[in-house]
């Protein structure tokens, strides 16, 4: 599990594949309930991560999508249907997102009070679901906001069309990848689209980490989350 600060008030969580109960290819723990494994199974890990981070995750029902939704209380586990989950206030509950090669963006105002999970693929950048989310974060904040990036397949490894690679050129995320082929930088794109807001990279590329879920790499596999818990402030 790797752990950083976004804010004086708010810290950022990413989780592994390491420490649940699901069997392979979902090993261990698998916390997505979309990709065939158990229920049961990921029941007992989403447990086992509230348990560990003494926090209610809230999850989404994620589609690729640029669906924000906007919370300031909490009555189920799930956002629903969205593919960003903004906080205001919601004490005890971390905004959370799932994913497995997909860029995990967190962010936070200066005291965590308003805090957000939002899933970033590349259809989640072309719709520009970044520039949603900081413009809602926005209305609500206190204090300037930041942001960090968790593990996701980087733009080296992440080969896809010619095409799709020059529609990520206005957000400066196309590039080339270590074989030469036309690729995309996600977070050269979310870089970008946040309009100012400084953004950290924490972790790894998906594709090269053995510890993290990869489904570019490995096709049936779990997914590892990235959350974002309210924190005593302190200076930056």
């Amino acid at each position: 599990m790797l752990t950083c600060r976004i804010s004086p008030g708010a810290i950022a969580v990413f989780t592994d594949r390491t420490g649940g109960v699901s069997y392979p290819p979902f090993d261990s723990l698998n916390l997505a309930t979309h990709v065939g494994d158990a229920g049961a199974d990921v029941r007992e890990n989403r447990a086992r991560l509230a348990a560990r981070l003494r926090t209610t995750p809230v999850w989404m029902d994620q589609v690729h999508g640029a669906e924000v939704r906007v919370l300031a209380t909490v009555a189920s586990e799930t956002a629903g249907e969205c593919d960003a989950v903004v906080l205001a206030g919601a004490d005890g509950h971390a905004p959370a997102v799932l994913v497995a090669d997909c860029v995990p963006l967190l962010l936070a105002d200066e005291t965590g009070a308003t805090r957000a999970a939002v899933h970033v693929g590349r259809a989640g950048l072309l719709a520009e679901i970044v520039p949603r989310v900081v413009e809602r974060m926005r209305e609500m904040a206190e204090g300037s906001l930041r942001a960090v990036a968790g593990p996701h397949i980087c733009g080296g490894c992440y080969e896809v069309g010619a095409s799709l690679s020059e529609r990520a050129r206005p957000f400066s995320a196309n590039c080339t990848t270590r074989w030469g082929t036309p690729g995309i930088d996600l977070v050269a794109g979310i870089e970008r689209q946040l309009g100012g807001v400084p953004l950290r990279a924490a972790g790894g590329c998906t594709l090269e980490e053995p510890a993290l879920f990869s489904h570019r790499r490995d096709g049936v596999t779990g997914r590892f989350a990235g959350l974002v818990l309210r924190d005593t402030p302190r200076p930056m």
